[in-house]
């Protein structure tokens, strides 16, 4: 497949999220997916708008992991992961990733970090190019802005 079909995934928790923290969540995703389409010129696939365990739950779960697997390992430049939960299956995306060639970028609370609550395996699988620590939404978006207009000129997006 040609790069210029492919675009940014948006990797984090859904299914255990805290319901306190569903909406907020989602937001953040959705706005690393506008960056995304600022940034390269085309959004990012955001997976809770296409299989968001509430508002799409006649999804199996064999029809998620074909869905995914098949964006992830064929249709994208770029996994961004989102940290949040300690775990929450984006491990598996991850491993999609580095199984096709296709670069990560970890995103993860300075203070996570620094605790030790972000796992090594994930942080040191190969794909992972990138992990941006940050302490406020703004300045993970201004990290992220300046990582993906380095990936844009080098033709990865």
């Amino acid at each position: 497949m040609d790069t210029d079909e492919k675009t940014v995934y948006i990797c984090g928790a859904l299914t255990e999220l805290p319901p306190e923290e569903q909406e907020s969540v989602k937001k953040f995703y959705s706005k690393l997916g506008d960056l995304c389409g600022e940034v390269t010129g085309k959004r990012a696939f955001v997976p809770h708008e296409h299989y968001d365990p509430i508002r799409h739950a006649n999804f199996t779960p064999a029809d998620v992991d074909k869905a995914e697997r098949d964006q992830v390992c064929n249709h994208t430049s770029l996994v961004l992961v989102a940290t949040f939960t300690p775990s929450w299956g984006g491990g598996i995306e991850v491993e999609m990733a580095y199984r096709s060639n296709v670069p990560v970028i970890v995103l993860c609370e300075r203070s996570k970090l620094e605790q030790r609550k972000i796992s090594r395996l994930l942080r040191g699988n190969p794909a992972v190019i990138s992990v941006i620590s940050y302490d406020t939404e703004e300045e993970v978006v201004e990290k992220l802005r300046k990582e993906l207009k380095t990936y844009t000129e080098a033709s990865l997006c």
